[in-house]
């Protein structure tokens, strides 16, 4: 057994799955993340009530985005070297909150200063849900903390996908203030994460032990993080202006707009889910760079076809954009060992950071030179991610990630 392995299993002792405790995560995973969801699909509406210009709009999701990105890895270490159990049950119900009270921020007190305050408090519910979360998916999985991973990373994209159908459907049917209703839906799956709290706490203090033994791959952490990045500026860039652009193409209605953004968010949760069986199979670097050229591939026939073709396309490019995304999250944790939290923090607020630069920038380019140019940058962006994915390890050199030697 290398050290690795002997580190992982005192984190994750080898036992069966517990499934109850892992369901209860992987629902509070789906809520918090319905929440993020929906939250591009009340841009154009928010656009209206407010007279915003894309920048402006686009901001919402950036400041939603870079306080994640920012607090995320923060709570991340804080739950390594303190069990602070109750971070993932709290932090949904705050994230659950904050996209309440978006609506009424918006349309009710028409201001945008309170519209990014109340997406803000959602930021920093949804950053101190998920470090904790994912820590506690070590240990409850067991020996199976692949299948565990698993599971939580669908469920999650399970909720982007719901958000943008439920945020649509009230919108066409009950207005912007029906929203709200969608921030109740954590009060539930967050009660019921509090009942599982026993078995998911974890030791204390387990990272700030495991770094006096364990040599950290830096420069493989920062280029695994910088490829999350360029690959999240594809997936931002598409479910924020996928509305605004569709919108501005034909006056599509909400619930169509969303059902775009849906399909996206349905085919990356297939992909996520075979990610790991074809990493074992090809090697991560194949994973990473074949899957960006099928993205690139799919997406330019996305922007130009119409119809059931167009949705297949957008389908296709949605699970190999997230094929990647488990294959980094594991090579960032075994260039961690010991720091399930702050490694969790670093690769899901990375995630995020590439929201919060990509919305933004691209925002400013669509006030500048329109919609068609920014959709035309997104699709090619995965060209530049498989270039860089070329230089991926499928294998961390054993010197530094297993022995911490250099």
């Amino acid at each position: 057994m290398t050290s690795v392995e002997a580190q992982l299993e005192t984190i994750a002792p080898a036992a069966p799955l517990q499934a109850v405790p892992l369901g209860a995560i992987a629902l509070a995973h789906t809520s918090v993340d319905i929440q993020i969801g929906a939250l591009p699909i009340l841009l154009p509406q928010l656009l209206v009530a407010l007279d915003l210009n894309y920048a402006l709009a686009a901001g919402i999701v950036s400041a939603n985005a870079v306080v994640i990105a920012i607090a995320q890895p923060l709570f991340g270490l804080l739950g390594d070297r303190k069990s602070l159990r109750w971070l993932a049950p709290i932090g949904a119900l705050i994230c659950g909150a904050g996209l309440a009270l978006v609506p009424v921020a918006g349309l009710g007190l028409h201001s945008y200063a309170l519209v990014i305050a109340a997406v803000i408090l959602g930021g920093l519910g949804s950053a101190a849900f998920h470090p904790e979360a994912l820590a506690g998916v070590r240990q409850v999985s067991g020996a199976q903390t692949s299948t565990g991973s698993s599971v939580f990373f669908f469920a999650g994209n399970l909720g982007f996908a719901l958000g943008p159908i439920l945020a649509g459907a009230l919108l066409d049917n009950g207005g912007l203030s029906s929203v709200s209703l969608i921030g109740a839906l954590p009060i539930v799956t967050g009660a019921l994460l509090l009942t599982q709290q026993r078995a998911i706490r974890r030791p204390h203090g387990e990272g700030r032990h495991a770094v006096r033994k364990h040599h950290v791959a830096v420069g493989l952490v920062v280029y695994v993080m910088m490829l999350i990045i360029v690959r999240q500026t594809v997936s931002s860039g598409l479910t924020t202006f996928i509305p605004l652009y569709f919108h501005d193409q034909g006056g599509a209605q909400a619930g169509g707009t969303a059902g775009l953004v849906s399909v996206l968010s349905l085919a990356s949760a297939v992909g996520m889910l075979f990610s790991g069986a074809a990493a074992d199979r090809w090697g991560r670097r194949a994973v990473m760079a074949g899957s960006m050229i099928i993205v690139f591939g799919a997406l330019q026939l996305f922007l130009n076809a119409t119809g059931i073709l167009q949705i297949v396309a957008l389908a296709v490019g949605g699970a190999a954009l997230t094929a990647p995304w488990t294959v980094s999250v594991v090579m960032v944790q075994d260039a961690m060992p010991g720091q399930p939290g702050l490694a969790s923090g670093l690769t899901l607020g990375t995630a995020y950071s590439g929201i919060s630069l990509a919305v933004y920038s691209l925002g400013m380019v669509a006030d500048r030179f329109g919609l068609d140019l920014t959709m035309a940058v997104v699709v090619w962006i995965p060209a530049v991610a498989a270039v860089l994915s070329l230089w991926v390890p499928d294998q961390i050199r054993q010197g530094v990630a297993e022995t911490g030697e250099a």
